[in-house]
């Protein structure tokens, strides 16, 4: 990876324009390096409980582990509004550079930290970075790509997220507390070395008026073909003079609320990434010893956590050929209806044992039902509310309806994580299990009726599909001449720029 790092700097021209696929690749790099502090946090919290814990003093308590757990979820509710407005406002590449410097704040902290409460800090601060790297990054891929290979290029977002977790697992399991951190703090800064030299996207470059750096851009990310850049320039430069005309008076929030489409696009954003969050992974990642034991197999808990990662390491990969042949909606309805099955089962499992019946016999039905859900979560559920976000939102409104979207994803984690406890005390962990399945159903339901299919599919029809098939912004070539790339800029005085 080095290597490749190293490669890309001196020869970035000629790399850039050969292969989106890279582009895609070094920008999630900082999706690893989030995956790498969630992932932290389970072989860090063993460390720090045992008798001799690694910043001294006094065993941490249950509460104390639990701060440590959603108090990055408060810093993912910050975090989100602020780097919503860095990407309208600077564009979506610093801002993405600057999802580093929490990354980096954070595992300083650790490294040097002797208290408790210096850990709760950091990972307030490491939370911010969430709320750019989940609304930037995807919202930086889809702008970047091409249709074609949208979807592929979204799901590494979860493949390296999540390859990030299987990380912490497995190294932190077997490294001492303060090497790991430090082992964690090379990561944020190798996506800074090699995201430096990627160009900002195309769109939000035409949005500010730079068309000669826009031009610049996509033959970086395209290549060298002339006719196809200029055709792709004037798609972009005409759905933004729609978006223009259409919101010079409104205003883009008032245009996300009062548009039909733009609407139905957030409400969907919102309510898939509610649906994650309620979806029981949180209750399955907790449970993954207990299940383990109950099929026969006495496993040490680190072990059961890095094979769980390693499940949902492999799931997204699973899913790299569907995205893009299958479909976002099928496979989303897909595992929604399994993941459903999955934990109503594991329900009904953990109410048997409860009142006494004995199941020695079918131990392995929870093991198999984790497994098939983490595999249904990794290869639908995840990656594909990720690539929504880059396909369903009119560019005017992109940042901050995803911004909305994991904002409210964020609120949804830290219900999830700091209260998960008082609701399996309340209900049993049955009951927790029957209330997500609920949860899943719903989602699949909605799914089924709200959802259009996205694939290899323009954001304007896309739109227009939500829009009720009726939209000022998809106005055909028989009923509108749309003007070339030149004549736009030759309106707006800069002629020479393009040519």
């Amino acid at each position: 990876l080095s290597t490749k790092v190293v490669y890309l700097m001196h020869n970035r021209v000629s790399i850039l324009g050969k292969s989106t696929y890279l582009l895609g690749g070094t920008a999630n790099l900082s999706t690893f390096s989030y995956g790498s502090f969630v992932g932290w946090a389970s072989p860090a919290i063993l460390e720090l409980q045992s008798d001799h814990s690694a910043i001294g003093g006094d065993a941490i308590t249950d509460e104390d582990a639990s701060w440590i757990g959603s108090l990055m979820f408060i810093g993912f509710l910050c975090g989100t509004p602020v780097y919503s407005w860095l990407s309208d406002r600077f564009g979506r590449k610093p801002a993405a550079l600057l999802t580093s410097i929490p990354i980096i704040v954070n595992w300083l902290i650790i490294i040097f930290s002797e208290t408790v409460f210096l850990i709760f800090i950091a990972r307030f601060i490491v939370g911010i970075s969430i709320g750019g790297i989940l609304t930037i990054i995807p919202i930086y891929v889809g702008e970047i790509c091409e249709i074609h290979v949208r979807g592929t290029l979204g799901t590494i977002l979860s493949v390296l997220g999540n390859g990030g977790i299987l990380f912490s697992y497995a190294v932190g399991a077997y490294s001492q507390y303060h090497n790991f951190a430090i082992t964690c703090l090379a990561l944020p800064i190798l996506f800074v070395v090699s995201f430096m030299w990627m160009p900002e996207t195309p769109i939000y470059l035409l949005s500010k008026g730079k068309y000669k750096e826009a031009k610049r851009s996509l033959k970086h990310l395209r290549g060298s073909r002339g006719p196809h850049i200029y055709e792709e320039l004037n798609k972009m430069s005409t759905l933004l003079r729609d978006i223009q005309e259409r919101t010079s008076d409104s205003g883009a929030i008032k245009d996300l609320l009062q548009n039909k489409g733009s609407r139905k696009a957030l409400i969907i954003g919102v309510v898939i990434s509610a649906t994650q969050m309620f979806s029981g992974i949180y209750a399955m990642l907790s449970y993954n010893g207990i299940i383990f034991k109950m099929s026969g197999a006495d496993l040490p808990p680190h072990i059961c956590s890095i094979i769980v990662g390693g499940v949902l390491f492999v799931a997204p990969i699973l899913s790299l050929p569907l995205m893009d042949r299958v479909g976002r909606k099928i496979l989303l309805v897909a595992s929604l209806t399994i993941m459903t099955t999955c934990l109503t089962l594991l329900g009904v499992y953990f109410y048997l044992l409860e009142i006494g019946t004995d199941l020695s016999t079918v131990g392995y039905i929870p093991v198999v039902c984790m497994g098939i859900y983490l595999l249904c979560m990794g290869m639908g559920l995840a990656p594909i509310n990720i690539v929504l976000f880059s396909e369903i939102f009119l560019p005017h409104v992109r940042s901050i309806s995803a911004s909305i979207s994991t904002f409210v994803m964020a609120i949804s984690s830290f219900i999830v994580t700091r209260f998960y406890n008082d609701l399996s005390n309340v209900a049993g962990v049955y009951g927790s299990f029957w209330f997500f399945a609920i949860c899943c159903l719903l989602g699949t339901c909605f799914s089924i009726v709200c959802i259009p299919e996205t694939k290899n599919r323009t954001v304007e029809s896309i739109h227009a599909e939500l829009n009720g098939g009726e939209s000022s912004l998809l106005p055909t070539r028989n009923e509108r001449n749309l003007n070339t790339i030149s004549e736009q800029c030759e309106q707006e005085g800069n002629l020479s720029t393009i040519k």
